[in-house]
């Protein structure tokens, strides 16, 4: 690509060989991240080089984002979930001709994430808040796009400054930071003193561990990476399964049978679903949010197989080609859950395993593996509701809106509520929330 090599890795061998056998020639970010080390001011996790500053701020948010944590605000999780499923109930409801569901799933992954680091909850799409971090993000996604960055791959243009893009840069940064600061200040003004990510956070400001843009990216990090990534999860699975209501009779036979039509299944019965589990796994294979993972960086010469890599080569993961290898899943263009059914293990234990018994590569693969990869949950969603799709001719997967993360063209679908049982187990929450 012109002066820089690019180096597309579509074999699940081949990644495991590099990207896990040799994590430490190739967890390193590039140096043509540039415009995003301009956006975050060179402070931002995921572009962070594989320093003594990425391996400082690593434990800190792996300690945020892991199953521990999670299970410590599992109340917390366990309201917004109720909220959603009250949510999409009340849209099953007025929306008599369906409706796209991606806003409702975005609205409660942003909340989790703010719950979880500022003690705070958005109540609806039209909020101040989820206006303006919808903004903000589609703007720094846009400025960040390949026809932005040709510079990166032929350096002369360097000698023509685009002074408009940086100014714009610089005006999404200082407007980021100034929400994040806001947010961060409602914590410190909080007589209470209630728990969250960032008094953690300020506590480690306070001890010499982290400065303040620190803290505000780590909060960026959290923020942006996990509300798209799982809300566009969400999005494309339950297209999926509105195409496929055999699968869907199948999963709600098994959530009849082992949880009821009494209660809501609960991450404990995550043993107990092995097809609910199954569903999820091949959600990820077959639709997963991002097709090319966030590029990997080498910064020294290596050789694999009779190939030179290169120092400073970009080494991407090619996830959707990986899942699409006819090798190493029988027909990959068919949404086939009973493929993972043997499969017992977290996608979390199977990525840090072998290449060859992993389920899928959906959260990435080395030293960078997504720290997210906990959070995915579905088994709610098909406890309340059958997915019907509204139009007589099934939704059409291959239309895509690109970006950092791949979302599926707006589609409607109707929720049709399975029994008398789910707006009386979803309703006693002490949070009020509509969309």
């Amino acid at each position: 690509m012109g002066q820089q090599y690019w180096i597309i890795l579509t074999s699940d061998k081949v990644a495991g060989e590099l990207l896990q056998k040799r994590g430490g020639k190739y967890s390193t970010r590039i140096p043509s991240y540039y415009l995003y080390n301009i956006l975050t001011r060179g402070k931002s996790y995921v572009s962070c080089p594989y320093n003594e500053r990425y391996k400082m701020l690593t434990p800190i948010i792996h300690g945020i984002l892991d199953q521990r944590n999670i299970k410590k605000n599992s109340k917390l999780l366990d309201d917004e979930f109720r909220i959603l499923m009250k949510n999409l109930c009340k849209a099953s409801t007025t929306e008599k001709d369906g409706f796209y569901p991606k806003y409702y799933f975005h609205l409660a992954s942003l909340n989790i994430i703010t719950l979880l680091c500022l003690n705070k909850r958005t109540e609806s799409v039209d909020d101040l808040f989820y206006t303006e971090f919808e903004d903000l993000m589609g703007k720094r996604f846009d400025l960040v796009k390949a026809t932005n960055r040709l510079s990166e791959f032929f350096p002369i243009l360097k000698l023509f400054p685009n002074n408009n893009l940086y100014n714009n840069l610089v005006e999404n940064r200082e407007n980021v930071e100034a929400l994040y600061r806001k947010s961060i200040k409602d914590v410190i003004d909080d007589k209470e003193e209630k728990p969250c990510v960032v008094r953690d956070l300020l506590h480690k400001k306070d001890e010499g561990i982290l400065d303040e843009l620190d803290v505000i990216y780590i909060m960026d990090t959290l923020l942006a990476g996990g509300t798209d990534t799982v809300s566009a999860s969400l999005t494309w699975l339950t297209a999926t399964l509105a195409n496929n209501p055999q699968i869907q009779s199948k999963a709600h036979h098994e959530l009849d049978r082992v949880i009821g039509q009494s209660r809501l299944p609960e991450v404990s019965d995550e043993q107990n679903l092995p097809y609910i589990r199954a569903i999820i796994k091949e959600g990820q294979r077959y639709c997963g949010p991002i097709y090319l993972g966030i590029p990997h960086g080498t910064e020294e010469d290596d050789e694999y197989n009779g190939y030179h890599i290169p120092a400073n080569s970009v080494v991407i993961l090619n996830q959707y080609g990986i899942h699409m290898d006819e090798k190493r899943y029988e027909n990959p263009k068919e949404f086939k859950p009973e493929r993972f059914l043997e499969f017992t293990e977290s996608s979390a234990t199977l990525a840090k395993g072998n290449y060859e018994h992993r389920d899928h590569f959906g959260f990435g693969a080395g030293r960078r593996l997504c720290s997210g990869i906990h959070m995915a949950r579905i088994s709610r969603l098909l406890w309340c509701f059958r997915i019907e799709n509204t139009s007589p001719l099934p939704i059409n997967l291959d239309k895509v809106r690109t970006g950092i993360t791949i979302w599926p063209e707006e589609y409607h679908v109707r929720l049709v509520k399975r029994h008398d049982n789910v707006e009386k187990t979803v309703t006693p929450v002490i949070l009020n929330a509509t969309l």
